[in-house]
């Protein structure tokens, strides 16, 4: 299930960190927790456990939109006073989406705050969007950063490597990644393992190349925990399954979803 927030700024001149993924992803187990600190906590700690013994979180969301949005150093800043507005989308709708929608009336506010900058947000409207009818091929665009990796050996020692948007692999990576996230979601594998990733080589072309559409995400700034991954933004299609693509749209592609990476959209 997906929804969209309505946010509308408490404050003038109202800001976020440029590094907001872990900041919101805080607030959102704030609101978890608002109406079951039991779930908050264990989806926080734990989580769903994958046949890979991965613990999945089962849930996504979406960059802000922000009305003409200003980068000022360490900051994102608002260009006028529209409502700024944030997709999320989970498919764990008995225990995911309720607990959050009843957090969400209970507290009716969000701050997102890190260094630099805290946003404080009335929750104005709460949407429950449909979702798209599935075929066999369908075109997406990428609603957050898609972050795919892998282990590989460096150097003599193992380092996460992040896919650019034209490597050869990539699309294998996604449709064992969404394999694992079915079986999670259902308990059982999917009859049907077809998938086929193509990225828009014509954009990537208009856009001078995979460098130019990569995205470097800092996950816990300025604290000891700091992390920094790497995705991308880019169209593609996906063709085959379409349960498989019901999945990439329910809880995203790829890794760090629960930080905000991998939400696509029509």
């Amino acid at each position: 299930m997906r929804l969209k927030l309505t946010l509308l700024p408490l404050n003038p001149a109202t800001s976020v960190p440029i590094n907001y993924n872990y900041p919101l992803a805080s607030a959102i187990y704030k609101l978890l927790a608002q109406a079951s600190p039991e779930y908050a906590d264990w989806l926080h700690e734990k989580g769903y456990r994958s046949p890979a013994d991965r613990m999945l979180k089962l849930f996504t969301f979406s960059r802000l939109n922000i009305p003409r949005a200003i980068p000022q150093g360490p900051v994102l800043m608002a260009g006028d006073e529209r409502p700024w507005l944030l997709q999320i989308a989970s498919p764990m709708e008995e225990e995911f989406v309720q607990n959050f929608v009843l957090g969400l009336f209970q507290q009716q506010t969000l701050e997102i705050g890190g260094p630099g900058a805290v946003g404080r947000f009335l929750i104005e409207q709460v949407e429950a969007l449909a979702p798209p009818v599935f075929k066999e091929k369908m075109h997406f665009k990428a609603l957050s950063p898609l972050v795919v990796s892998t282990m590989r050996e460096h150097h003599g020692k193992l380092q996460p490597y992040y896919f650019r948007a034209n490597d050869a692999e990539l699309g294998e990576a996604i449709r064992q990644n969404l394999l694992q996230k079915y079986e999670t979601i259902y308990g059982h594998g999917s009859a049907d393992g077809r998938l086929v990733f193509e990225i828009d080589r014509n954009y990537l072309e208009r856009q001078g190349g995979p460098e130019r559409v990569s995205k470097l995400l800092t996950i816990k700034e300025g604290t000891p925990q700091e992390t920094r991954i790497k995705g991308f933004m880019c169209p593609f299609a996906l063709a085959g399954n379409s349960e498989l693509m019901r999945v990439a749209w329910e809880c995203g592609i790829g890794d760090h979803n629960s930080m905000g990476c991998g939400m696509v959209g029509e």
